[in-house]
C-alpha cells in the first residue's frame, strides 16, 4: 500500500544553498546562476518524469509567463541577507498504485492549492528511481514529488512582469504571526500535511486503493519505531558495499542475494525494519479480525433493521387492507347498484320505444273511432228526422248549423291533443337517444386515445397514479387494450369521426355486461382505480408477508452457501417451489377475489420467469467459484431445486423459461429432460 510522506524544508544561504543550483538538480536541466555567476547542469540527470512552473490562479488568468530561469534568479535577488531563505521545498511520495498520469495531475493539484493559498510560484519537478538506483538496492515504487516555492508571493508590474513582492505567511516567524492573529508555523505545516492527505486519499478512494494516514505511527496507535536518518555519507557507504559485493558475486557466477549493513545506522535501521514488521503483521492481524467483526456487527444491524421495517410496513399493510375490507361491501353493493341501473336504463329505453308503438296505435284507434262515431251521428240524425216525418232541415237553419260545428270542433280538439300528446312523446324519447349516442360516443373516443399522453400515464416512465389521478394507469390501459381487441377496434383508419361512431354502434348491452370492468374504467377511473385497490389490498398484503418470509429463508440458506451473487441465486431457486406453491393455495382459497386471483396467476408467471433465468445464471457462475468444494456445493444445491421444478412446474414453464434453464445447463453438457405431469403424456425433450 502507498505510505504518507510530506515533508518540507527551507533552501537557505546560510546552509550553503542557492534556489538556481537546487531547481537545476531537481529538475534536471541547465540553469545560469546570475548571483554567483555560475551555470549549473544537470540535463543528464535520470529519473526526472516531468517538470512544470505552477502559477497563482490570478496570474495563470492573466496570461502570465516566466521561465525557470528568470523566475529563480528574481528569487534570489530578491533576498539580501547572507543567511536568507531563497526557496521552499515540498517532497512528497506519490502512490504507486496510481498511474503516470493520475500521479503528476494529483502533485499538481497540490502545488497549484498551494499556490493559491500563499500567493507563491511552485516548480513542480516529479522523480521516479532509476534503474541504477534499483539496482543499487532502491525501492522501484519510490515515486515522488520535489515542489519548490518562492518564499515571496508573486504578482505582476507595471510592464505585466512577474516581480516577487513580501514574504509568504508561511515564512513569516512566529512572532510576526502571533501578532498577525495567525498560528504558529507548526500548526500550518500540519494543515498542509493534512491537505495532502485528503487530496491523495480522495485519488486513491477513487480507484479503490488502501488510503494514506497523516497521522505519526503513536497517534495512530501502533507500536512502530521511526528509523535513523541515514543521511548522505552512511547512504554512498552502503551503496559502495553493496555493487562491490554484487560485482564480486558476478565475477564468481553466483547468486546475488544482498549484503547485511556495513554502517552502525544500517544495522540499527535493519533491526527497527525487522521488529517493525513483526508489529505491523500482528496489529493488521488484530485490525482487520476488529473490521470484520465491525462489518459483521453493522451487518446485522442493518437485516434486524430492514426486518423490523419490514414487520412494520407488513402491520400498516395489515392495517390499511382491514379498513379497505370494511368497505368493500359498499363498493360491491354500489357496483351491483350500478349493474343494476345500467340494466333499468337500457329497459326502460326498450319499454318507452314500446310505448311509443302503442301511443301510436291508440291514436289509429281513437281517429278510427272518431270516424265511425262521426257516422253514426250522421246516421242518427237522419234517422231522427225520417222518424219526425218533418220535412228535410234547411242547411241554412242556425240551430242545425250550430250543433254541426259543435260536433266538428270537438272532434278537431280531440285529435289535436293527441297529436300534441304524440309530440311530447316523440321528442322526450328523441331525447334520450340522443343523450345516450353523446354517451357511447364519449365512451368510444375515451377507448381510441387510451395511449395519448394526455389521458394516459406514460410508458416506460413508472409514473405514480396518485400524480396523475385524472389519467387511465398502467393496469387499466391494459384492460382497455383487451376490451378494444375484442370490438375490433383499427387504429389504422381514415377518419376520426367515422370509426368513433363505428365503435360507437358496437356498445350494446350484451357487450357491455360482458366487459363490465372496462365500463367502470371508462365511466369513472378514479373510483375504478380505488375501489380497484381495495379489492387488491388482501393480495398486497399476503404478498409482502409471504416475500419476508421468503427473504428470511433466503438468507439462512445463502449463509451456509457463499456470500457471492451465485449463493444468493442458489438460495432462491431453493425456495422457488414452496413460494410458487403458497401463491397457488392463495389462489385456490374460495374467498380469494377474481382481481386477486388474476394477479396471483401474474406474480406466478413472472416468478416462473425469474426463477428460469437464475438457473441459468447461478450455473453458468460455477466457473467463477474459487474452489471446487464451493463448486461441487452449489451444483448439489441448484440439481436438487431443479427436480423439484421441473417436476411441479415444467408444463407451465414458457419456451423462452426453457431455453434459459438450458443455456445454463451448457455448463453440465446436458439438457433439462421434462418431468411427466401426472395424467398427462410426457412432452417431447428440449
Amino acid at each position: 500500500m502507498a505510505i504518507f510522506i510530506a515533508s518540507t524544508k527551507s533552501i537557505s544561504r546560510g546552509n550553503g544553498q542557492s534556489a538556481v543550483a537546487s531547481a537545476s538538480y531537481r529538475t534536471g536541466c541547465e540553469l545560469e546562476d546570475k548571483r554567483y555567476g555560475k551555470t549549473h547542469d544537470y540535463s543528464k540527470k535520470h529519473g526526472v518524469m516531468s517538470a512544470d512552473i505552477i502559477l497563482p490562479s490570478a496570474l495563470a488568468a492573466a496570461n502570465a509567463d516566466i521561465d525557470r530561469s528568470d523566475l529563480w534568479n528574481k528569487a534570489e535577488s530578491a533576498e539580501k541577507r547572507k543567511d536568507a531563505r531563497v526557496a521552499r521545498e515540498w517532497l512528497i511520495n506519490l502512490p504507486y498504485e496510481l498511474s503516470a498520469k493520475d500521479r503528476k495531475t494529483l502533485a499538481h493539484k497540490f502545488a497549484q492549492t498551494l499556490a493559491d493559498r500563499y500567493g507563491t510560484i511552485a516548480d513542480c519537478a516529479i522523480h521516479k528511481p532509476t534503474q541504477r538506483e534499483i539496482d543499487r538496492g532502491a525501492d522501484p515504487r519510490n515515486f515522488h514529488a520535489h515542489i519548490m516555492f518562492t518564499t515571496r508571493t508573486a504578482a505582476l508590474g507595471n510592464n505585466n512582469e512577474i516581480i516577487l513582492t513580501e514574504k509568504a505567511d508561511i515564512e513569516l516567524s512566529d512572532t510576526k504571526r502571533h501578532k498577525l492573529g495567525m498560528e504558529r508555523v507548526s500548526v500550518e505545516i500540519k494543515e498542509v500535511r493534512q491537505l495532502w492527505e485528503q487530496l491523495a486519499n480522495e485519488k486513491l478512494a477513487e480507484h479503490k486503493h488502501d488510503l494514506i494516514d497523516c497521522r505519526s505511527y503513536a497517534d495512530q496507535g501502533k507500536d512502530i519505531e521511526p528509523q535513523l536518518k541515514m543521511g548522505s555519507v552512511a547512504t554512498k557507504l552502503e551503496r559502495d558495499a553493496y555493487e562491490t559485493a554484487k560485482s564480486v558475486a558476478m565475477e564468481k557466477g553466483e547468486v546475488f542475494n544482498g549484503i547485511a549493513p556495513v554502517t552502525i545506522r544500517g544495522e540499527i535501521n535493519a533491526m527497527i525494519a525487522e521488529r517493525n514488521s513483526l508489529v505491523l503483521e500482528a496489529s493488521n492481524r488484530i485490525i482487520f479480525e476488529q473490521r470484520d467483526y465491525d462489518e459483521r456487527l453493522e451487518t446485522t444491524k442493518r437485516c434486524i433493521e430492514r426486518a423490523n421495517q419490514r414487520i412494520r410496513n407488513t402491520k400498516r399493510d395489515i392495517e390499511w387492507s382491514s379498513k379497505r375490507c370494511k368497505n368493500l361491501p359498499n363498493w360491491i353493493d354500489g357496483n351491483h347498484k350500478a349493474i343494476e341501473s345500467n340494466t333499468r336504463r337500457y329497459s326502460d329505453t326498450a319499454q318507452a320505444n314500446e310505448n311509443l308503438t302503442q301511443r301510436i296505435e291508440d291514436t289509429k284507434q281513437a281517429i278510427n273511432s272518431i270516424t265511425e262515431a262521426i257516422g253514426r251521428s250522421d246516421i242518427e240524425i237522419n234517422s231522427a228526422v225520417e222518424q219526425s216525418a218533418r220535412p228535410a232541415p234547411n242547411p241554412f237553419d242556425d240551430k242545425y248549423r250550430r250543433a254541426f260545428y259543435e260536433r266538428k270542433r270537438r272532434i278537431d280538439q280531440e285529435l289535436r291533443e293527441y297529436d300534441r300528446q304524440a309530440k311530447r312523446e316523440s321528442y322526450a324519447d328523441e331525447k334520450e337517444n340522443n343523450d345516450l349516442r353523446a354517451t357511447l360516443n364519449a365512451f368510444a373516443h375515451y377507448l381510441m386515445t387510451r395511449h395519448n399522453e394526455k389521458f394516459s400515464l406514460r410508458p416506460g416512465f413508472r409514473d405514480n397514479p396518485a400524480d396523475y389521478p385524472e389519467k387511465f394507469d398502467y393496469r387499466q390501459v391494459k384492460v382497455l387494450d383487451r376490451f378494444a381487441n375484442e370490438l375490433g377496434l383499427n387504429n389504422d383508419f381514415d377518419s376520426f369521426r367515422e370509426e368513433q361512431r363505428r365503435i360507437a354502434d358496437l356498445f350494446t348491452f350484451d357487450v357491455m355486461q360482458n366487459n363490465l370492468n372496462a365500463m367502470d374504467i371508462l365511466i369513472n377511473r378514479q373510483k375504478e382505480r380505488k375501489n380497484y385497490q381495495e379489492v387488491t389490498a388482501d393480495f398486497d398484503a399476503f404478498i409482502t408477508s409471504l416475500d419476508a418470509s421468503r427473504t428470511a429463508k433466503n438468507n439462512e440458506l445463502q449463509g451456509s452457501l457463499g456470500h457471492s451473487d451465485i449463493s444468493r441465486m442458489t438460495a432462491e431457486t431453493l425456495t422457488a417451489v414452496s413460494y410458487l406453491d403458497n401463491i397457488e393455495q392463495y389462489i385456490n382459497k374460495e374467498t380469494t377475489a377474481n382481481e386477486c386471483k388474476v394477479l396471483a396467476q401474474e406474480h406466478i408467471s413472472e416468478t416462473l420467469r425469474r426463477t428460469s433465468t437464475q438457473y441459468e445464471l447461478a450455473y453458468q457462475g460455477l466457473r467463477t467459484l474459487d474452489s471446487n468444494e464451493s463448486v461441487q456445493k452449489h451444483a448439489r444445491a441448484l440439481e436438487s431445486s431443479l427436480s423439484g421444478f421441473n417436476t411441479k412446474y415444467a408444463d407451465k414453464l414458457t419456451e423462452s423459461d426453457i431455453k434459459s434453464i438450458n443455456n445454463g445447463l451448457e455448463v453440465l453438457s446436458r439438457k433439462l429432460e421434462i418431468a411427466k405431469p401426472i395424467n398427462r403424456p410426457s412432452p417431447s425433450p428440449f
